[in-house]
């Protein structure tokens, strides 16, 4: 990759910033062949890669990639996600090497400075694995090629890397999920910016962290619908775009970055399986809907048994080929796309066909719904469960008279497109869904509200 123009005010010998303040990017280079010498000495094939530290975690990443060792990132940073992905390693690379035992381990600090501060970069054919528990919860082994990462570095540099310049790729999200590595770590070391080696968990601890100059902020759904006040945040002229992933942001949300705080947040969708596919940003509720594929990704639709499908092929599908990513869609002719729920929302129930996601949509129009999920609960006899948040509007109607009241003129309004046997049975009204760090609503934890099956 061509590293961008940098302007004449920028050091492009800063790597990262970190408590301790600069990581000059020769002492980063070291820091990875130090480590790659210890792990060359070292016969573990397969490394669990666990740093709180987004450097230590990128030096550890290239010290790895550059032995040919397969990179194993567990779904969390704590010695006990390990297990419970079921993942197998050989030895685990840490920064907090005392947490760990049982396991071979290698301390991030653990090598030698007297070596070269040459850049090393892994090959193609590196194997890192992800653990992704998508909608259901439960952990999957996505294994993937550095090539593919690679690639998808690069298709985000053709996107946006000429507006974002030299800005400071500043977090709210970890770094052992794969928008997070990208985003947050190999997009920054690929293309010469520097990001910041810690994560911002508040608003205002992100406008510190910007404070050196332009920043970049990757960021999540659950992060950005929780800002109540836009003063916390950097000014808008200081930030050259704020990504997010993981899970739609709220069209209120959006709505309001947009007008209220002056940046319009670009979401980025796309999964552990296809990296990224398109992108939108907030331009007005009539073009809401609509998806811009990412350059270099090519989509189209394929009929189903639920309708048609969305199928991805690009430089970061396996090998590059077709993939179905699970989702319906329609498609117009400016290549672009809107989502209407997932394929597998479409459940049989009492010997009639339903899709979730379209009654979720009708759902949301009625002038109290905010936001709603619908699941099918199993059990002896299986039932359509609601969850729902309530807007302001359906909050004083909730206060003024009953859940049983509220619950019921819901159900009316479904009952004007479905047959009464349809209606959801059981209502959980809910101030937020229960999501994830990402905010990803995972089907499991919706289903726990309504209790064991029955």
């Amino acid at each position: 990759m061509r590293p961008h123009a940098l302007n004449p005010a920028s050091d492009r010998r800063v790597l990262a910033w970190g408590e301790d303040g600069a990581l000059q990017r020769a002492e980063f280079w070291r820091r990875v062949n130090g480590l790659a010498a210890a792990v060359a000495r070292h016969p573990a094939r397969r490394w669990a890669l666990v740093c709180e530290d987004s450097g230590w975690f990128a030096a550890g990443f290239f010290a790895l990639g550059c032995n040919g060792r397969t990179i194993v990132l567990p779904p969390a940073p704590q010695a006990g996600s390990l297990e419970a992905a079921g993942a197998e390693v050989d030895a685990v690379l840490t920064d907090r090497p005392g947490q760990f035992s049982g396991l071979e381990v290698l301390p991030a600090t653990a090598f030698s400075a007297d070596v070269s501060a040459a850049e090393r970069l892994p090959d193609d054919a590196l194997r890192v694995e992800f653990y992704t528990s998508g909608s259901t919860g439960k952990p999957k082994c996505v294994p993937k090629a550095y090539a593919q990462l690679r690639l998808e570095v690069e298709a985000l540099e053709r996107e946006w890397g000429t507006e974002l310049g030299d800005a400071v790729v500043v977090g709210t999200v970890p770094h052992y999920h794969l928008y997070g590595l990208l985003f947050r770590i190999l997009w920054p070391i690929l293309s010469g910016r520097a990001f910041m080696t810690g994560i911002c968990l508040q608003p205002v601890v992100l406008r510190a962290a910007a404070a050196r100059g332009r920043s970049i902020i990757v960021s999540s759904p659950a992060f950005l619908s929780r800002i109540s006040d836009y003063a916390a945040l950097p000014p808008a002229e200081q930030v050259a775009a704020v990504f997010s992933s993981g899970a739609p942001l709220p069209d209120a949300a959006a709505e309001k970055l947009a007008k209220d705080w002056g940046r319009a947040a670009i979401e980025v969708y796309g999964s552990t399986e296809t990296g990224g596919i398109a992108w939108r940003a907030w331009s007005g509720a009539a073009e809401r809907s609509w998806w811009r594929p990412i350059q270099g990704v090519a989509t189209e639709l394929r009929e189903s048994e639920a309708g048609p499908m969305l199928w991805v092929r690009s430089g970061c599908t396996w090998q590059g080929e077709w993939m179905a990513t699970g989702d319906l869609a329609w498609d117009r002719d400016d290549g672009r796309f809107a989502l209407r729920g997932r394929g597998d929302d479409v459940v049989k129930f009492e010997d009639k066909r339903v899709s979730l996601g379209e009654m979720r949509a009708r759902l949301l129009l009625h002038e109290w719904v905010q936001d709603a999920r619908l699941v099918l609960l199993p059990g002896r006899r299986s039932l359509i469960g609601a969850v729902v948040v309530l807007n302001p509007a359906g909050r004083t109607a909730l206060e003024g008279s009953s859940r049983r009241a509220v619950r019921d003129a819901l159900r009316a309004w479904l009952r004007a497109g479905y047959e009464a046997l349809l209606i959801p049975r059981k209502w959980r009204f809910v101030d937020a869904f229960p999501g994830n760090e990402m905010g990803k609503v995972e089907l499991a934890r919706l289903q726990a509200l309504f209790g064991p099956p029955t």
